[in-house]
Order: C-alpha cells, then sequence, then structure tokens
C-alpha cells in the first residue's frame, strides 16, 4: 500500500493531471484544450486538491532526435516552395527538465496522466518515468485510449502504478478515496487495472452512467487557448457513437445526450468566463437533431463563435437546421466525407453522404464556409478514387480537407494490418504514410498531400483574384510573385506536370519526390474544367 507524505491539505490528496508534449512533424494548436483532464477535475475536486499542468499547449518547438528517418526525404526544411508540408521532426510542449521541475514545485501525491493516442504514447510514458524521479512515492495513473485498448501494454512500464480503462471520472474519484482513506479497495474499483506481484490484473471499460459534469476550466488560464484571438474551449454535448466504420479506433463505449439542463449550466459558465468560441467534440453531434437545435438555442445570442471540428454528420442535417446553425454562431463548417466512392463507404461500413452532397448547392450559395475532409489511402481504396473526390471538391465552393490513413489502434483495420508483438505504436500518426495500401506507396500518398496543397493555395489564389479567367492567370496574383522563386515553382506545375522547390542551400532548383503518373492523371482529369474558390465565388477554367 503506498503511504503519502505530509500535506499542507490536512487528509487531502494532492492530484496532479497532466496533459504530455507531442512529438510528430506538425501540430495543430487550436486542437489542444485537455477537456478530458478537466472532466476529472470536475468530478473529484471536491475530495481532494488537484490542479492540471498542460506541457503541450503555448510552447515553442523545439527539434529532437528525428525518430523516423526514412522520412527524411520527404520533410525537408532546406526547401521552399508554395506547396510545402511539414518540415522538421519537433517536440510541442514542455521539456523533460521542465516538466520535472514543474512537478517537483507542485509536490503531488498522485499523477494522472492522459494518453490519447498510441502514436504519443512514449510522451505519456515520460511523464510517469519523470513523475517517479520526482518523488518515488508519487503515485501513477494512466488513462486515454491507448491505456484503455492496451492496459497490459501501459502497465508493463514499472513507472506506471494504476490504468484507468473508458471513461475516466468515476474511477478516479474511487482511486482518489481508497487510496485516502487508506484501507486499499483498488480491486473493486471498476474500470480499473493495476499490479499485483508485478502481473496486471486488467480491470473491465469503465462507461460514465452520469455524463453531466462539468470541467474544472478554473484550473486552466483562459488566455491560454485561442482560436484567433478569442478565447475558445472544447464542449461535449454527447459521448459515444453508435458507428462501427472500420478505420476507427474508438473504444466500444455508446452513444448517449446529455441532459440539456447539465450543458446550458455548463454554457453559462463558458460565457461568464469571457471565452468566445467553443468548438463542439462530440463524435457524432448532430445526430440526434431535435437535441441539437435544442443546444444551438442555448448558445444564440452570445456573441460566441461555434465550429465542430471533429466533423459534422451530413445525413441529419437540412436547410432550416443549417439556418438555425449560423443564428447560433456557425461560419464554419466541417464535414466527414470520407469518399466521394459508394465502394469505398462500403468497404469501409461507412453510410455514404448522401444528404450531405444534396444539400451542398445550398451551402455553396450560403454564407457558410464548408470543408469536406477525406481520406487518403484507405485499404481497398484507389488512386482514381481520390482523384474523382479532388475534382468534384474543386468544382465546388468549399475547400478539401485531407487526412492521411493510419492504423487505428482499436479499429477492425488495425489487427488485420498490424496485429503482432512487432508493431511499433508510433507509425499509428498520419505523417508516418504508413504503407496500408500497396496502391499507396509513400511516393503517390506524398504526390497527393502536395496536389491538395496546389488545391487550396490555387482556391486561396481564385478569392484573391476576380476577373482570372484561366488558371495561368493566377501565375501572376501578387502573392505568387512576392516570392522570387514561387512564380518558376507553379508555372513548373501547371506547364511541365512536376513538383519542383528551390533548394536554399544549393541555390538551384530540384524536383521533389513525386508520382508523375499520378500528377497526370490529375490534370487530365481536371481539363477544362471550373474551379471556384473557398471564400468567394470567383472561378477559373483548367486548362
Amino acid at each position: 500500500m503506498h503511504t503519502f507524505r505530509e500535506s499542507p491539505y490536512t487528509g487531502c490528496v494532492k492530484v496532479l493531471l497532466v496533459q504530455p508534449p507531442v512529438e510528430d512533424f506538425y501540430d495543430t494548436p487550436i486542437r489542444t484544450y485537455p477537456l478530458g483532464l478537466a472532466c476529472i477535475a470536475g468530478k473529484i475536486k471536491d475530495v481532494c486538491d488537484v490542479s492540471i499542468l498542460d506541457c503541450r499547449t503555448g510552447y515553442k518547438a523545439r527539434a529532437p532526435k528525428n525518430d523516423f528517418p526514412e522520412l527524411d526525404a520527404f520533410y525537408r526544411d532546406d526547401r521552399r516552395t508554395p506547396f510545402s508540408l511539414f518540415s522538421r521532426y519537433s517536440r510541442y510542449g514542455m521539456s523533460e527538465k521542465e516538466i520535472g521541475d514543474a512537478i517537483e514545485k507542485e509536490g503531488p501525491d498522485v499523477v494522472g496522466i492522459s494518453s490519447c493516442f498510441a502514436a504519443y504514447y512514449r510522451e505519456a510514458a515520460e511523464i510517469a518515468a519523470i513523475a517517479k524521479r520526482a518523488g518515488p512515492r508519487i503515485i501513477t495513473v494512466m488513462g486515454g485510449t491507448h491505456p484503455t485498448l492496451f492496459p497490459g501494454h501501459v502497465l508493463d512500464d514499472v513507472n506506471v502504478d494504476y490504468v484507468v480503462r473508458g471513461e475516466g471520472e468515476t474511477p478516479f474519484l474511487e482511486l482518489v478515496r481508497s487510496l485516502q482513506s487508506g484501507r486499499g479497495g483498488q480491486s473493486r474499483i471498476g474500470g480499473l487495472s493495476f499490479k499485483r506481484n508485478g502481473k496486471p490484473r486488467v480491470g473491465s471499460i469503465h462507461i460514465e452512467d452520469d455524463i453531466d459534469v462539468i470541467p474544472a476550466r478554473h484550473l486552466l488560464p483562459v488566455e491560454k487557448y485561442r482560436i484567433g484571438r478569442k478565447p475558445y474551449t472544447f464542449l461535449l454535448t454527447s459521448r459515444g457513437c453508435p458507428f462501427s466504420c472500420s478505420f476507427c479506433g474508438k473504444p466500444p463505449v455508446p452513444y448517449r445526450r446529455r441532459s440539456l439542463k447539465s450543458i446550458e449550466r455548463e454554457v453559462d459558465e463558458i460565457d461568464g468566463m469571457g471565452i468566445r468560441a467553443i468548438d463542439f467534440e462530440d463524435d457524432m453531434l448532430n445526430l440526434d437533431i431535435a437535441f441539437f437545435r435544442n443546444v444551438l438555442e442555448m448558445v444564440k445570442g452570445r456573441g460566441i463563435t461555434l465550429s465542430a471540428m471533429n466533423g459534422l454528420y451530413g445525413q441529419t442535417l437540412d436547410i432550416d437546421t443549417l439556418t438555425k446553425m449560423r443564428d447560433a454562431g456557425f461560419s464554419r463548417l466541417n464535414f466527414s466525407l470520407v469518399d466521394t466512392s459508394h465502394a469505398v463507404h462500403a468497404v469501409q461500413r461507412r453510410a455514404y453522404p448522401a444528404n450531405f452532397l444534396r444539400i451542398l448547392d445550398w451551402l455553396e450559395a450560403s454564407d457558410f464556409l464548408v470543408e469536406a475532409h477525406f481520406i487518403i489511402g484507405l485499404p481497398g481504396q484507389s488512386p482514381a478514387e481520390i482523384i474523382d473526390t479532388l475534382v468534384f471538391l474543386m468544382g465546388k465552393r468549399g475547400l478539401p480537407g485531407p487526412s492521411i490513413y493510419y492504423p487505428a489502434p482499436g479499429s477492425p483495420l488495425f489487427d488485420g494490418l498490424c496485429g503482432g508483438p512487432a508493431f511499433s505504436f508510433p507509425y499509428c500518426r498520419s505523417s508516418v504514410m504508413f504503407e496500408a495500401n500497396p496502391a499507396f506507396p509513400r511516393k503517390t500518398t506524398f504526390t497527393f498531400m502536395k496536389l491538395l496543397r496546389f488545391i487550396n493555395v490555387l482556391k486561396s489564389l481564385i478569392d484573391d483574384t476576380p476577373g482570372a479567367s484561366g488558371v495561368h492567370d493566377l501565375s501572376g496574383a501578387p502573392r505568387i510573385q512576392k516570392d522570387p522563386h514561387s512564380g518558376a515553382i507553379f508555372e513548373a506545375l501547371l506547364s511541365e506536370k512536376r513538383f519542383i522547390a528551390f533548394d536554399v542551400r544549393e541555390n538551384i532548383f530540384v524536383e521533389e519526390i513525386q508520382d508523375r503518373e499520378l500528377i497526370a492523371a490529375f490534370f487530365a482529369s481536371m481539363q477544362g474544367r471550373t474551379i471556384k474558390g473557398f471564400k468567394t465565388h470567383n472561378r477559373v477554367i483548367m486548362s
């Protein structure tokens, strides 16, 4: 049994909840709000002293040792191009020393660690090791998607004492109470896994009966989390998803809605804190359209900007609901398209987005900005199907949002692709361009991503260049001509169907890694077609 050192809070366990840094080729700074930790803090705040340490948000990127040397040829920081992707493997967040100093300063009895993605498990494990170095008697608890799916793997780490599987609020509360009392009983806590005699004892996945807990946002500095200049937060109105898409690695958590009363109470609190932007993080925000409309009414008139970056479910939306969304504070809509192919949707056990495609004309005519997200490199998918999707989206007033397929642990596809002890979890990330489909070697996937960068730059140039008739007219746009090399790079792609970049070390133009046949097929499919802007109704012809 663990014992606690003397605490300034008599009879009270001191808990520190930690969001680890991440190491990757990119980060999305507006997607880092630690809502899960805030929910746990909201559950336990009345029985212990709790604080949150966000080691990820608001820190300058650093360059650690690159764990993926095979990607050096693709991601380079010596090449300049308007169609650039990632350039350097970086650590986004605090250094090990900074984390150690912060933990020592807090002096916690318990450190709870969020481990949401298998790709970043190493960074979560690093927190556990740092905590044990800071105080060997510190109890470490890890929760999130990765520990839920692989509790044995996590408990093999000597620095991890407990694992919470599933939704963590109640298991964490009961663990704190049991530790605080000193009477043990951890084996009776649902959702809790631990080691006994050096061997993992794995508990069941916990599903919360009460999901109306209000996150403890007061433990997080409002000014640290911003979308543009606006302080933002995440908000959940429901949990879980009723679908079982083959590429998704969500733990088996059922779909449940929160009470409208609790949501309204939380929105009131958000408004009172001066937070002016809400990103709904529901897996299925608008599945129940009547419920969703009630939520919209709660937010309407408060001057809060709304978004749903996880993606909207297009099948339930209608024009009346979309109008209510605009009135409530939505201006930009993210849709989960996956692909325009019926065959791909059938293979992936995903409903075809027929309704979204039906309302797209209305969306184009509205003042909404629309982004349609799709996946590149799914098993069973073909490059021709991706080209069809690109051609379709280029002809719409909207922005294509690509996601590179990666094997998501817990998904039906994962075991078939990556099953076995030799698989390395760090490869479960999109930037690796994992070759799950023989039709998508890294060169092909990389080329598609470069084409997507070209498309998005092109749509932006169309917005900025009213009166342009053909795509070649855009090479003279001020933004292109501002850089001494961009014009040549732009024309090389349009005229020669190849990607070049300027090598700043050698001071010469060089050809990038690319699939020339794929580029030729893409331009052949676009020949004579109309390309629309993103924010305007401007258009040009591909010639």
